[in-house]
């Protein structure tokens, strides 16, 4: 691939984000301005022209869902097919959580230690050591206070001051929290497991008192990417200066308007200030949005303006449908309206997946889920079942790499009657994980933990339902912004001048989750107690006008007609007839990475396939696709 590719379709923003020198370079990217396009293309463009080497890049974000997106670009970017360009599987990308477990699993088994077990269900453990005030939603409270303590670098010998100075509600009384956060660390210690929090903390720890072992990460990982840098916790960014040197190579995207965390213990003065590593640093700017109507984005910065932010962002897509808001006496009124504003945007955009309702608490979303299913609105899970918890712990249970890659053939490739689709997507899972992990010691026990920190995490059929905090990162074609009302939005919690400014960060990023149909709603009493339409949207631009045509420029951008490699077709025909035909996704009959080898390869017998794919998956599928290659 030229240069020139890799920089083709960027404005000069972009541009000027991609080809920044090397050093500490800060991106500050609104919503919707292409800020994975930015740091992929930012990947392509160093190893391209051999400043950097993908064996020693990573990229770090905090979500799973981003860290296989950033994965499933590079993919796509044709200098890595190439024969002569580094492998694929050496880019590293993951969540912080992935990271350090990736460094903790390299470091215990350089000094001949068991790789660390990472807890699947903390709140069981909790609720053991808290006792009676684990109950009526008392475990969730306790384990977000843990999780901030954790945040802040503290343990519970500190955790008293730190909670009093913040001010931190408390479902206990303070001397009986420290009391629960102790017996829970202990419990831990005692039964030899992790938490997510503790991968991060013991990689700092064992690199604080280790300076080799410090050394091997920054030798490892020499170009360092963060995304969604604004979230970051001090513990977090205490992991990062572990991973970035005297000298960085740093390449760290955020946004300060999407700052909606602080609650949890992010603190994004650290973006912001970026201490001990701002020193030389180079910004850019990217205030252009081309995911949402200029309609969506001129209300979402019009809400923050009303919280007492400031921006300059645009939108540059064509104009698009007017924002819808509805007005509704009760709760129960809000419910009905939602339900019809869902059919008719169904109508609209063709696709349930394409919707999404957006609620500030997970009480109120609750009830938009259960009122949509009574109007025989299909909503997606967004907890695994108890299908899929049995699926994978009979995974969990597998002593060996071997087992592994059975049981996942035995339920991809010829499932019958009894395999449910939580089944069919554990498999997939396996195989996505064997992939990324063609060597080295694999069971059940390192799969599952593989499954906690870095698997991607699968959605299916429906409207999704989801609090403002969990769409971040997402979108969608239409978007409806549920209970925008004084109470709910701010919320009453937000009492400090902080709080109040972060709930219009959070308002503008549900609004910006919508890409062309946003409708907002709200109600006049709640609870019996009278509510009306939140301080944030006063005097909200709708945009109502007719929308304009699409300009020339946008006209003109057609994608260039691509002639495809037969043998490519056919073995993608192929894998998509496969996957059908067991109810799983094409990336769980073969990877795309299995695809581009298999392609390169060109196979000729048996063997060839064998050779590509391994005996077991090799082994079953010989036939079917020299059928395939045969036909085209």
């Amino acid at each position: 691939m030229l240069l020139d590719d890799i920089l083709l379709g960027l404005d000069q923003q972009q541009l000027e984000a991609v080809t920044a020198t090397s050093g500490t370079v800060i991106v500050r990217a609104g919503a919707g301005s292409g800020k994975t396009t930015v740091l992929t293309r930012r990947v392509a463009w160093r190893a391209a022209n051999g400043t950097a080497d993908l064996e020693h890049v990573l990229a770090i974000t905090f979500t799973r869902q981003a860290a296989a997106e950033l994965r499933r670009r590079i993919r796509t970017l044709s200098f890595i097919a190439d024969e002569d360009a580094p492998r694929l599987n050496d880019f590293a990308a993951g969540t912080f959580h992935a990271i350090a477990l990736r460094l903790l699993k390299q470091r215990f088994n350089d000094s001949n230690r068991s790789a660390p077990l990472v807890i699947t269900n903390r709140m069981a453990l909790l609720s053991t050591v808290a006792g009676v005030d684990s109950r009526g939603g008392g475990a969730f409270e306790l384990m977000t206070l843990i999780d901030w303590a954790h945040a802040q670098n503290i343990g519970p010998a500190e955790a008293e001051s730190a909670i009093q100075e913040r001010g931190r509600r408390m479902p206990v009384t303070t001397k009986r929290f420290i009391e629960i956060f102790t017996d829970y660390e202990r419990e831990k210690r005692k039964r030899g497991v992790l938490d997510l929090n503790d991968l991060i903390s013991l990689v700092v720890h064992e690199a604080k008192y280790d300076g080799a072992f410090a050394e091997s990460i920054r030798w490892q990982y020499r170009h360092i990417h963060v995304d969604e840098a604004q979230d970051m916790n001090p513990l977090q960014y205490s992991f990062l200066r572990v991973l970035v040197g005297s000298t960085p190579d740093l390449f760290i995207v955020g946004d300060p308007h999407q700052a909606i965390y602080g609650w949890n213990g992010a603190d994004p003065t650290l973006f912001n200030d970026l201490p001990d590593l701002s020193a030389g640093s180079y910004v850019v700017e990217l205030p252009s949005n081309y995911r949402c109507t200029p309609q969506i984005v001129a209300a979402a910065v019009h809400v923050l303006k009303n919280a007492g932010h400031d921006t300059n962002e645009k939108s540059l897509r064509a104009d698009g449908a007017a924002i819808t808001t509805v007005r509704c006496a009760t709760e129960q009124e809000e419910l009905a309206s939602i339900c019809q504003q869902v059919l008719r945007l169904h109508a609209v955009t063709g696709s349930w997946n394409s919707i999404s309702v957006l609620s500030r608490t997970n009480k109120l979303a609750s009830e938009i889920a259960l009122a949509l299913q009574s109007a025989r609105v299909p909503v997606q899970e967004t907890r695994p079942g108890r299908a899929y918890t049995a699926a994978l712990a009979e995974a969990s249970s597998l002593g060996s790499r071997h087992a592994l890659a059975v049981w996942a053939a035995d339920a991809i490739d010829t499932p019958d009657d009894d395999t449910d689709d939580d089944t069919i997507e554990i498999a997939a899972s396996i195989r996505m994980y064997l992939a990324e992990h063609p060597s080295g010691p694999a069971d059940g026990r390192s799969f599952q933990t593989w499954v906690t920190t870095t698997a991607p995490t699968h959605h299916h059929h429906g409207v999704e339902v989801l609090t403002f905090h969990a769409a971040k990162g997402r979108e969608w074609t239409a978007v409806i912004v549920s209970g925008a009302e004084t109470g709910l939005l701010p919320h009453s919690s937000a009492t400090s001048p902080e709080a109040q400014q972060e709930e219009g960060r959070l308002a503008y990023v549900a609004c910006t989750r919508a890409a062309q149909h946003l409708v907002i709603t709200w109600t006049d009493k709640r609870g019996g107690k009278r509510t009306g339409p939140s301080a944030l949207l006063r005097k909200l631009p709708l945009g109502e006008s007719l929308p304009a045509p699409p300009t020339p420029e946008i006209r003109s951008r057609r994608s260039a007609p691509h002639v495809s490699d037969p043998l490519a077709v056919a073995l993608n025909q192929w894998r998509n007839t496969a996957a059908r035909a067991s109810r799983c996704a094409p990336e769980a009959v073969l990877t795309d990475a299995e695809l581009q080898r298999l392609i390169r390869a060109n196979p000729q017998n048996d063997a060839d396939i064998v050779a590509v794919l391994g005996p077991i998956i090799g082994t079953r599928y010989s036939a079917r696709i020299l059928a395939a290659i045969a036909d085209q």
